[in-house]
């Protein structure tokens, strides 16, 4: 069975994350991965969260590009964006041109108003734009808000998002088992919403949402190296699912939307 790792990511924190202080290489990610079992993983440069997301999606494709070739073919690049308003992205469609040319094949937000938050609105008045770019070339979204205090996402938003933009694959990111009393009725209603496995913790959680809406729904993610990737491996491993199932989730769904990204045109575009 193959891994594919929805949720990693290289470079190095800033001080609100104490417990890593070091920087984290391509080459360190795929030795963790080595040693877990992980074949591929999706990788986004912290810098691209936590200073800017031009900067660090550069530094991503620039440290990826000098990796090893045993190492750069394992790391599926991840662009972080923004809305355009404040200048530090270009527009959407010339944003999501450069980065289906450079060879990025999923996005994450970071929308959250909490600390390491881009504190910005996915209403359509806002981020709109940005989505509908998004969802017209069919790129996987990782939505990310960043909630340290454990909050509630903010579900009104989620509904919004996925009913505004059917054709356009949006992965939750650390959905605790407990949101499940709000999320499964999103499920039930939004086909393009998927959940990372890692942080839904509840008991036979992932056994009960894949009964109802299929493992198809599910991806493998660690959060790694703020997270253990071995743990998310043995979440899943331990689950009392069929095999077929545990595929579906470990690699089978992320890289089938991957797959389905299109390209020609847009990349035309950037040209």
């Amino acid at each position: 069975m193959r891994y594919l790792d929805c949720n990693t990511f290289i470079g190095r924190p800033s001080g609100h994350r104490p417990y890593l202080t070091r920087a984290v290489s391509p080459g360190e990610l795929a030795a963790e991965m080595d040693r877990v079992g992980i074949h591929e993983a999706a990788v986004y440069h912290v810098l691209a969260h936590e200073y800017a997301p031009q900067t660090g999606n550069e530094l991503l494709l620039s440290e990826l590009g000098r990796a090893p070739e045993g190492v750069r073919e394992r790391l599926r690049p991840v662009g972080v964006v923004l809305p355009p308003h404040t200048g530090e992205v270009p527009e959407p469609e010339e944003l999501v041109a450069g980065l289906l040319a450079a060879g990025v094949r999923m996005a994450r937000i970071f929308p959250s108003s909490e600390m390491a938050g881009h504190r910005f609105s996915l209403a359509p008045w806002c981020s709109g734009e940005l989505l509908a770019a998004l969802e017209r070339v069919r790129m996987p979204l990782a939505v990310d808000f960043t909630l340290f205090r454990r909050g509630e996402p903010p579900w009104r938003e989620v509904h919004d998002l996925a009913e505004g933009h059917p054709g356009l694959p949006v992965i939750l990111m650390d959905v605790q088992g407990r949101n499940n009393r709000t999320l499964y009725p999103l499920l039930k209603r939004f086909g393009n919403l998927y959940v990372q496995s890692a942080g839904f913790n509840v008991h036979r959680g992932l056994e009960d949402l894949c009964s109802r809406f299929g493992a198809h729904r599910v991806v493998f993610g660690s959060g790694y190296p703020l997270r253990s990737m071995g743990g998310a491996r043995m979440q899943l491993d331990g689950a009392g699912l069929p095999a077929a199932d545990r595929e579906l989730i470990a690699s089978g769904t992320l890289a089938g939307l991957l797959a389905a990204v299109t390209v020609k045109e847009e990349i035309a575009y950037a040209g």
